[in-house]
């Protein structure tokens, strides 16, 4: 079952089709970011747009994404700061103990812990539990 929410803004109709576990993330997120649902879901296409532009090759378009990762802001901050190529390449080479090979990292969350970021997700394959640790300077 999906639930719809219309947005309105300088006219333009969007309607977003989400299942209750997308909806409950865009609010999680939302709250995160302390905008409205409606601004951050503009603000966040938008911004997937700009760096679609700004690198228009295949490996900017993530696949199997199904949510948005939902960060500490120190989190956020420490991912942001590091280029999107170099960003891309770490959700690509995550460890899954269950396939005993590298995969993709989807539905992550980031967190700071001792100064290194950690991102919990699951691997795209098996759907099991996988982390990455991205080391402070």
């Amino acid at each position: 079952m999906t639930d719809q929410k219309s947005l309105a803004t300088d006219g333009t109709r969007i309607t977003l089709r989400l299942t209750p576990a997308q909806k409950d993330l865009l609010r999680r997120a939302a709250d995160v970011a302390g905008m409205p649902v409606s601004a951050f879901v503009l603000q966040t296409a938008a911004q997937a747009a700009e760096q679609l532009l700004g690198d228009p090759s295949p490996a900017a378009l993530v696949k199997g994404v199904e949510h948005l990762p939902t960060f500490t802001k120190p989190a956020r901050q420490r991912w942001e700061s590091l280029p999107a190529d170099i960003r891309q390449r770490l959700l690509s080479n995550v460890w899954c103990a269950h396939c005993s090979h590298e995969t993709t990292i989807t539905n992550f969350t980031g967190t700071l812990k001792g100064g290194d970021l950690l991102l919990v997700g699951k691997c795209a394959e098996c759907q099991g539990d996988v982390a990455r640790v991205i080391e402070g300077s």
